[in-house]
């Protein structure tokens, strides 16, 4: 079987990358340098394929257009993300029925198989994980979009309707890094570029305005490792699961719609 797993960035996927023989991957044309990462390494009996698409929404688009999606057997949307709803806790692992932006013009919908076998393996059902256009960095910010989803992140809804357009049966699976009455310690936007490197002039300009923020952006730190830690214990588990028990069932749906 052939499974191919999104993140945003490398942080994201080194906790698992550590686990497994990763090399870089090329398709075709490997004389020309990609644009976005993917990496490659046989997990038991399965091949499966990272792709890093870099943060947001037209990264996660132009980086599902790199590579032939329709060449694989399932596709899981992962990495981290905040929570939304005050019962959803950091270091948590979610699985979301449905990936939606902020206005709803773009919906994706998992597949209910892969979703099953998720919640079965031990992620904790959400039915939508909101993909923003930009990092939500307050608690308010959070509160004021709870209605609307339980989690958020930034490339699933892109991630889940380019799998669409190729049947490709895929799931949203999301570490979660921060709680939802916690405010992020740092304007990320001013530090990380799209790609989710850090920009140290940057990050100076942001620890000199407000040294009180260190203790906090080390305490974030510590939780988004520990988040990365406990999605790659999930993945473990759930490739071996999805190995033992996927049988390819209903195409996936995927809903573009004006925004309102």
């Amino acid at each position: 079987m052939r499974i191919l797993v999104t993140f945003a960035v490398k942080a994201e996927f080194s906790p698992w990358s550590s686990r497994h023989p990763f090399v870089p991957y090329e398709f075709e044309m490997w004389e020309k340098r990609r644009d976005f990462d993917l990496f490659k390494a046989n997990i038991g009996r399965d091949e499966v394929t990272v792709l890093l698409t870099g943060m947001g929404a037209e990264n996660a688009a132009k980086a599902m257009l790199s590579l032939p999606v329709e060449q694989y057997d399932i596709c899981i949307s992962s990495g981290l993300a905040g929570a939304l709803d005050a019962g959803i806790e950091p270091q948590e692992v979610i699985v979301a029925r449905t990936a939606e932006t902020m206005d709803q013009s773009l919906r994706g919908v998992a597949d209910a198989s892969l979703v099953e076998l998720a919640t079965y393996t031990g992620a904790s059902p959400v039915n939508i994980s909101l993909t923003s256009g930009k990092v939500i960095a307050t608690a308010e910010e959070k509160e004021s979009l709870s209605q609307k989803g339980s989690i958020v992140e930034m490339e699933s809804a892109h991630i889940l309707a380019a799998a669409g357009r190729h049947h490709l049966p895929a799931v949203v699976i999301r570490g979660i890094s921060d709680a939802a009455d916690e405010d992020m310690p740092v304007d990320f936007a001013r530090i990380l570029d799209s790609r989710g490197h850090l920009k140290m002039g940057g990050l100076l300009k942001e620890v000199g305005l407000s040294p009180y923020r260190i203790p906090l952006l080390i305490q974030f730190g510590r939780q988004s490792r520990a988040a990365a830690n406990s999605l790659a214990d999930f993945l473990d588990r759930y490739v071996a699961a999805i190995s033992e028990n996927w049988t390819r069932t209903a195409h996936p749906k995927i809903e573009e719609v004006p925004a309102t």
